[in-house]
């Protein structure tokens, strides 16, 4: 059964086939303006036909500042915007992004306006977003025309710097020249260091393929830095803006993107002889040290130096035993005090005035029940001592009585 659709979803699907048609974007229309309205909103409605048709039109408040001139009904314009699909009711509009009376140069001129104005909403062209050229680039890129004069400028101005030079050809006017830039500059992808994208002057209907949104993208997304010298010093496209630096011709770029050969020369020789004269300075510095060490190291230097060594080791060694001698000294000292304070409060000055020390064979007697009746026992006296034998064991209580 064929598949049922509601409008809804009818006008969907309508609305999703033409706004995903590219042919259907960034176009332009020419015809006469009618059933002009300014709405309160901001917005204007108006119908643009020519003899046999009509569409409808609408250019959000948003966007009024790119008319450049008053509509009103009967104006011939020129108007640059996308298809679209008013899906509440099914109606096929053009939205207008900008508006002008004019036409030929005049149509060229809006186009890029309004697509310099879009880019640079994005950020495309912000300063911040430019890449900083390779000083020394080994690989540069050249997208431009095998036929074209750019590419000769371009490798002769190179000359002799030493880098690796890829070509990437395309067409870079008339029909699918927009689509053989883009190709080229991705062909370049991971393979350089430095893009030129270049071709030399021409008319602005032959540079107008530099003025493409896809081939301005292409540039701001390369992988490495570009640089945008197409046609004369005066001709300005938007792909000068979206390269990181851009160059009045292609002779310019070249030059822009290596450095000098005889500069190099001159700054090379400068560095030789700077390195030259610095490491005949260090040479001369390094043999003024060993001439000074050969010095130090003479035989009579040698001499003087061990003789002031052995009086020094003299001098410390006797310094060394009167140090020992006087701490001996004062150890020595120090003893004899100590030992004078432990014969003082020692048992054996207790002893000398007439005390006595019991012990038996257990130990040191202190209490009358440590021995028994019959036990013999040791006097340890003041001078000598004195073996005996117990007769009676009395306690504390019958000595008091």
């Amino acid at each position: 059964m064929t598949q049922i659709f509601t409008v809804t979803n009818l006008n969907e699907r309508i609305r999703e086939r033409l706004e995903n048609d590219p042919r259907l974007h960034d176009l332009w229309a020419q015809g006469e303006v009618s059933n002009f309205v300014h709405h309160r909103s901001g917005h204007m409605y108006f119908t643009l036909k020519d003899q046999d048709s009509q569409i409808s039109c609408v250019l959000f408040k948003g966007n009024v500042g790119q008319v450049e001139t008053e509509l009103r009904n009967g104006m011939n314009v020129l108007l640059f915007g996308d298809v679209a699909v008013y899906r509440p009711q099914g109606r096929v509009q053009l939205v207008a992004r900008a508006i002008k009376r004019d036409a030929g140069l005049g149509f060229r001129f809006l186009q890029f306006e309004a697509l310099k104005k879009k880019l640079g909403e994005e950020g495309l062209f912000d300063q911040e977003q430019k890449r900083p050229l390779p000083l020394y680039p080994e690989r540069i890129g050249i997208v431009t025309s095998l036929q074209g004069a750019a590419l000769r400028d371009v490798v002769r101005t190179i000359g002799p710097y030493p880098a690796r030079i890829i070509i990437s050809p395309a067409r870079v006017q008339g029909e699918k020249a927009e689509e053989s830039i883009v190709s080229a500059l991705l062909a370049l992808q991971g393979r350089t260091d430095l893009i030129i994208v270049c071709r030399g002057g021409g008319s602005a209907e032959d540079l107008w393929c530099f003025n493409s949104e896809v081939v301005a993208r292409a540039v701001f997304a390369c992988d490495s830095p570009v640089i945008s010298a197409v046609g004369h010093e005066t001709d300005v496209t938007i792909t000068d803006f979206a390269a990181d630096m851009r160059a009045a011709t292609p002779t310019a770029a070249a030059k822009i993107a290596v450095p000098d050969v005889a500069d190099l020369k001159i700054r090379l020789e400068q560095s030789r002889v700077r390195i030259m004269r610095a490491l005949w300075t260090s040479l001369e510095r390094k043999e003024e040290r060993l001439e000074y060490i050969q010095r130090s190291l003479a035989p009579s230097r040698m001499y003087s130096i061990t003789g002031d060594l052995r009086q020094r080791l003299d001098h410390l060694s006797d310094g060394l035993d009167l140090a020992q001698a006087e701490m001996l000294k004062a150890r020595r000292t120090r003893l004899d005090a100590a030992m004078g304070k432990l014969a003082a409060v020692g048992p054996r000055a207790t002893l000398q005035r007439g005390y006595a020390l019991v012990r038996s064979e257990k130990g040191l007697v202190v209490a009358w029940d440590d021995v028994l009746p019959g036990e013999e026992v040791e006097l340890i006296l003041g001078r000598g001592a004195l073996r005996c034998r117990i007769l009676e064991c009395i306690d504390e209580k019958e000595m008091d009585g």
